[in-house]
Parts: structure tokens; sequence; C-alpha cells
């Protein structure tokens, strides 16, 4: 007879231990799922708002016509992000001042945890981010495609880096003034724009002839871009564009008037011909060199010779004979005895003569200050000598030139404005300034590097 086994009674119990382990499994499961989920959910909320709030601050320090306090624009925009999020500034360098700085925040928010209390783990759970962003000279950016010269004055306002605030600028646009600046217009069209790139193009590359987007640059409605410089480490080489209808200063400059603008600066020391030639300011070049941009308010367009005043007239002495030491000649006592009169200005004095006279720097000196012509000339009798000179009288732009075709625009410059999308480091200063979010330990953060 076959005697029945007993069940072992070591095996009792093992299927509850199996169960009780997975559901400690799965409950693990069920907290990583949940409860870290939504902690990395809320990190990366707490990551945008800390990103906009040190935007925002940076904004904030690197303009200074705005009375925003850094803090409070912080805290708003940290908070348009996760609206229950605490925090603040925790560094600051350089705000309402200097070319270069940067802001640091921290904002964090309480999390709360729904299963992690069964193992443990006590909540709510702090969420903590930082962000750093940093400011300095615009190096990019959606300008007027309208060109301003660095260094020469253009109407009694001379661009520099550091330009004094409030200053009125009047700037000529026409072939025969100011280095023949062609009317100033240049191409925005960049690599990646549906148009001919004219933008950071090489020093002898061919520029496009199509100027339909034109208008658009000017009116503000243009998509492209954004127009990047080089500056320090290399040259922007822009297209000139020639040959615009001048109703393109009424239609669409014009109705700008109040704005505050950006305007691209050209070097034209190192401007250049359409081989690649440095011409220099005394020729119309093919191409500029964009070193930086300034922020300037457009408070006029003087485009008619009624708004600039009158062209110029012509005066001119009598023939005369110059002999080694003849007395100095005064072009304001000549004025005054030939009826030249009224003016504000003399300008573009002439000086000639039979056989070959008369040199400036051979037969004679002029000093513009004083309107004293000193006859130097010491080889002999010159017969036939005339001098002629232009004189008149200014109007808001100053001496107003023969080309009725020419246009003025009137400026004020303004105090460093936050514009444009990119900072450039090593960039020319003439008070544009951009934001970025950046790190300090990787020393990522704009800086003054001269």
């Amino acid at each position: 007879m076959n005697r029945i086994p007993r069940r072992r009674h070591g095996e009792r119990g093992a299927t509850a231990v199996i169960v009780a382990i997975s559901l400690f499994a799965m409950l693990g499961l069920v907290v990583l799922t949940v409860d870290v989920g939504q902690l990395l959910f809320k990190r990366r909320e707490m990551v945008n708002a800390s990103d906009a709030a040190a935007l925002a601050a940076a904004q904030s320090c690197a303009g200074l016509g705005d009375t925003d306090d850094p803090a409070i624009m912080a805290n708003v925009f940290a908070q348009q992000n996760v609206s229950v999020a605490t925090g603040g500034i925790t560094e600051m360098v350089g705000c309402d001042g200097p070319a270069f700085g940067h802001v640091t925040v921290q904002y964090g928010v309480d999390q709360s945890l729904f299963f992690a209390g069964v193992l443990g783990a006590n909540g709510p759970a702090r969420v903590t981010t930082s962000a750093t962003a940093g400011w300095g000279p615009t190096g990019g950016g959606n300008p007027v495609p309208i060109v301003v010269y660095e260094g020469l004055t253009q109407g009694g306002c001379n661009i520099v880096e550091g330009i004094p605030e409030g200053s009125t600028c009047y700037l000529w646009y026409d072939n025969d003034l100011f280095g023949d600046s062609a009317f100033g217009f240049l191409n925005l069209c960049t690599e990646s724009d549906p148009c001919q790139q004219g933008w950071d193009v090489a020093a002898d590359a061919s520029c496009p002839a199509d100027r339909r987007d034109v208008e658009e640059w000017v009116n503000g409605t243009w998509q492209g871009g954004p127009n990047i410089t080089n500056y320090p480490d290399g040259a922007t080489y822009v297209c000139r564009v020639s040959g615009l209808n001048s109703d393109i200063w009424q239609n669409d400059v014009t109705p700008r008037v109040g704005q505050e603008l950006m305007f691209p600066v050209n070097d034209c020391t190192t401007q250049v011909d359409k081989d690649g030639n440095v011409v220099g300011c005394n020729a119309v070049p093919d191409k500029y060199n964009i070193v930086g941009f300034i922020v300037l308010e457009l408070t006029a367009v003087l485009d008619d010779q009624a708004d600039w005043g009158a062209a110029p007239s012509r005066c001119q002495t009598a023939s005369a004979t110059m002999n080694p030491g003849s007395p100095d000649i005064d072009l304001d006592v000549a004025a005054a005895n030939l009826g030249c009169t009224p003016y504000d200005y003399i300008g573009n004095v002439d000086v000639t003569g039979q056989g070959g006279c008369c040199a400036e720097g051979t037969h004679y000196e002029y000093d513009p200050s004083t309107h004293v012509l000193d006859w130097t000339f010491t080889g002999g009798q010159q017969r036939n000598v005339r001098i002629s000179w232009d004189y008149g009288t200014n109007g808001p732009c100053g001496p107003a030139p023969s080309n009725s075709s020419a246009v003025c625009l009137q400026v004020t410059t303004v105090s460093p404005r936050f514009r444009g999308n990119i900072v450039n480091s090593g960039g020319k200063d003439f008070g544009a300034r951009s934001v970025r979010l950046c790190d300090l330990q990787i020393g990522s953060c704009p800086r003054d590097e001269g």
C-alpha cells in the first residue's frame, strides 16, 4: 500500500513574500513615474523661470534709458513661468553703467510628493535652479540699412565710442559729401536669407543688383537676418546699394521719425572697392566695413533744399600779381569788399594763376579756422592770380550741398539701449547693448577683452 507524501512545511508563505517584494518594486516604479517625473517636469519649468528672470534683469541693467528695477523685473518674469516661484538676484555686476556686466538669479518652488512617503521620503521637495545672463556691445541684430560713418563729422556730430547722450547730429547722404557716402544704403541679405547675399561677403565679391527688399529693410518689416559683425576678429564687408528711387526717404524713412533705430557703423578707413582694394574715406566704396551698431532717435528727414537751406554761392577776387612777401589775404575782409555776404561759412578755397600757379603748400597756405591765406612763394612774380571760394548761410544741417538730391537726417544720440540679439564681447561700443544667457564657470559671459 502506497503512502501519500506529506507537503513540506518549509515552502509555506513563499508566494506572499514574492508578492510583497513585487509590490514594493511596483511602488518604487510608481514613485519613480509619478513623484520623480513631477520633480523633473517642475525642474524644467524652473529652468525656464530662472532663464527668463536672468534675461529680464540683464536687459534692465543693459539699458540706461529705462527706470526698471532689475530685481522686480526678475521676479515678474520668473513668476510668469511659475507663479509660486520664490527667490531673486544672487549676484549683479556692472548694472546701469559699464558696457559689460552680468546678473545671476536663483529661484525655487516646493513640489508635493504623493507616494514617496511610503518609502520614507517626506515631502514636499524643494526644486531650485539658477541662471546667469550677461550683456555687452551689440554684435548683431536687425538694423535699418542706412550707414553711419565712424569718426567723421556728419553735420556737427562725430560718431565715436562713448558719444555723449543728447547730441543732435545731422547726417548727410549725398555723393558729394562726407567721404562720398553714396546715399548710404546697405544690403542686409545674409547667407541664410532668401535673397542675394550682400552682408558679410568677401572683399572682392560681386555685389548683387537686386534691390527689391530695401523698402522692407527701411520700414522695419524685414524678417531676415540677424546681421552679425565679425569685429574684432575680422572685417564685415557689406555691399552698397545704389540706384535707388529718392522716394524711399519720404515714403519709408520719414514714417519712422520719432523712433529709436539701430544703424550700422562703417569704418571708412577700411572700406573697399569692387576688387577688394581699400579705398579709404574719400572714395565711393563698393562695400562698407561694419564694425558695430549705434541707436539713434530719428527726429527729422530733410530731403528738400527748402528744408536744409540754400546752395552755396561762389566768390572770386579780381586778377592780381603776387610777389614774394605779398601780404596775407583775409577772405572775410575780401568777402565784405566784394559783396559776398551774408555767410556763415567759407570753404572750398581755390587759387589759380598763369604758368601752372598755384598749389597749396608750394605757393600759399590757407588756414580754414581764420580764413586767412598766406602767400609763401619766393620764386618770383605770379601773374593773373585769382582766389575763389564757396560761401553761404547754414541751414539746420550746416553748409548745404549743391546736389539737390541730397538728404539730411536729423538724429539724437541716446543713452545705452538694449537693442539687437547677439552680444559681441569685443565689438565697438556705440551704445547698443545685447544680452545672452551664459556660464561664469566656463567663461562664456561677455567681458571686455581690451
